[in-house]
């Protein structure tokens, strides 16, 4: 029996009472159960760790949330992160294996070992200014470069491989990985992709010439995103979240971590069966019609 690790968002409404049902399932099951110290404090419990103790300690991490606390969970961990499944407290999300009402498939899923892991790509950046790097980070979905707090378009150029590609003028432009294929790469016109796949995607975000298309290239490329001089200062993101306000010459090198993230399913869940229920595909008339 492996030894999970369970890690709550506080403020999900329905995490404590999920998170009370969840360890009523396991100790049935007979698998041993650590939480993380502010999960344990939900249901009044002393005996919490934090959470890079909690990863050390355990087979599997179970994290209560949505997208948004799975991320915040593997860029605590930068990458070094025990295999997680995510149960989204709300609505099934692109990187979780179910909601609240799936929780007791999830727990005989793990009890038996019949699950499935999804390898992910992640995204290790260093962030370098004025020749010194001030700042290393880890994305699992994408890392991204906008404009601050101006209207006017700022200029980001890519340099893959040590080659010139191309100097992106607009609001900005991000790198994802094929997990942020679904995210804000997909918003600002990116192309879906596999999340097994191992490539990146550099989206150009409300580029200012049509010429600037959305490109698919190897995770084996290591990626250099150079700031130039100019007017207005640039915000630097990691999965969403503020980590830098550039106003000045900058380059942020990317590259892929050297070990994958490894999300857990249930052996019925697919991609393409998210994508149809997270975005509204539709069934398909010719298999319905054999």
């Amino acid at each position: 029996m492996p030894t999970v690790g369970i890690i709550a968002n506080p403020k999900k409404e329905g995490g404590r009472r999920l998170l009370r049902e969840l360890l009523d399932q396991f100790e049935q099951k007979g698998v041993s159960v650590c939480l993380e110290e502010t999960t344990a404090s939900l249901i009044d419990r002393s005996d919490g760790v934090g959470l890079s103790q909690l990863n050390d300690e355990v087979d599997l991490l179970v994290v209560l949330g949505g997208d948004g606390t799975i991320l915040w969970v593997v860029r605590q961990l930068e990458g070094r992160i025990k295999p997680v499944a995510a149960i989204n407290v709300g609505t099934l999300g692109f990187l979780t294996c179910g909601t609240a009402d799936d929780s007791g498939d999830l727990v005989e899923a793990i009890a038996n070992g019949r699950y499935k892991v999804s390898e992910r790509v992640g995204i290790s950046c260093k962030l370098h200014q004025q020749g010194v790097e001030t700042g290393s980070f880890f994305a699992l979905n994408e890392v991204t470069l906008s404009r601050a707090n101006t209207s006017r378009v700022i200029h980001v150029e890519a340099v893959i491989d040590g080659q010139f590609a191309n100097r992106y003028t607009g609001d900005g432009v991000l790198l994802a990985t094929p997990t942020g294929s679904t995210a804000y790469s997909l918003s600002a016109g990116g192309p879906l992709v596999e999340p097994g796949s191992t490539v990146f995607i550099l989206t150009p975000i409300c580029p200012h010439t049509l010429a600037n298309r959305p490109l698919v290239l190897s995770a084996k490329s290591k990626v250099s995103l150079q700031i130039p001089e100019q007017r207005d200062d640039l915000a630097m993101m990691i999965d969403g979240q503020l980590v830098a306000n550039l106003d000045g010459r900058a380059t942020i090198e990317i590259e892929r971590t050297p070990n994958s993230i490894q999300l857990i399913f249930l052996e019925s869940q697919n991609f393409f069966g998210t994508l149809h229920q997270k975005l509204g595909w539709t069934g398909s008339s010719i298999r319905n019609s054999e």
